[in-house]
């Protein structure tokens, strides 16, 4: 009778433990329905609540999902198995859990605010970066200005919007770029003035031999008679230039036009 007994108790303990997993109400347990929950994210930010993975989920779990940008990056939106979450554009919401989903949070870099940049020169030269016209450029950055001459000329500054200019002077030079701004480049022409003297004295003043001088400016001509000599005249290209105050003047001065002639 004992082995007997012994047989219907292992039987029973069987019996006890399928009826548990077929029916999970039975013994008053009840086992909720579960479903998984994907979370995935594009570049720019990450999930800090649940994270990114498969969890698992009771069935009517309400899930808090946080999405978090990174620098330079701004949430967008949920997207996927997004029928149950609260509100799909804000990076702070809650899904609620009714079967299996799969969503994505979704960031985008944000964009940098922009100006203009309106570039233009005067006759003598032109700029050849970035070139003439308006250019939009991002906010807080630096643009190259870089200046050819023509022949004949010097640059001689930029004038405008020129306070972030690096140097205003400077051919080759940048600016910062915080709003928009105007600015143009200004040349100059140039001339060769060559002195010489006859027998009997000199040109002390600039000298003689061949100097560059821009236009517009003022030359100071003084020419010393040697010993036994006495100054006559100046000669050569005397009427070429627009004011020469005595030609008979050993000390004079001589205006070099603004423009070519």
């Amino acid at each position: 009778m004992k082995r007997i007994s012994s047989l219907l108790i292992v039987a029973a303990l069987i019996a006890g433990t399928v009826g548990c997993v077929s029916s999970p109400t039975q013994y008053g347990l009840t086992i909720p329905t579960q479903y998984d929950l994907s979370i995935s994210g594009t570049e720019g930010g990450e999930i800090t609540n649940l994270g990114e993975g498969t969890f698992t989920c009771d069935e009517g779990e309400v899930v808090s999902l946080v999405a978090t940008p990174a620098s330079g990056y701004r949430f967008v939106n949920w997207t996927g198995d997004v029928d149950t979450i609260e509100n799909i554009e804000a990076p702070s919401t809650t899904i609620t859990m009714k079967g299996d989903y799969s969503i994505a949070a979704n960031f985008e870099a944000i964009p940098a605010e922009q100006c203009n940049l309106t570039v233009s020169s005067a006759a003598g030269g032109s700029v050849t970066l970035p070139g003439e016209g308006t250019f939009t450029c991002n906010t807080s950055t630096m643009t190259d200005l870089v200046v050819t001459p023509d022949t004949g000329h010097r640059f001689v500054n930029w004038t405008g919007d020129v306070d972030t200019i690096d140097n205003v002077e400077a051919a080759s030079t940048t600016i910062t770029m915080n709003e928009d701004h105007s600015i143009t480049a200004n040349f100059v022409p140039q001339y060769v003035l060559e002195t010489d003297s006859t027998d009997g004295g000199e040109v002390t003043v600039p000298g003689e031999g061949a100097f560059v001088y821009d236009g517009g400016a003022v030359v100071d001509l003084v020419a010393e008679a040697g010993a036994g000599y006495q100054f006559v005249n100046w000669t050569g290209d005397v009427g070429s230039f627009p004011l020469w105050l005595n030609v008979h003047s050993s000390s004079c001065k001589i205006l070099l036009p603004y423009g070519r002639f």
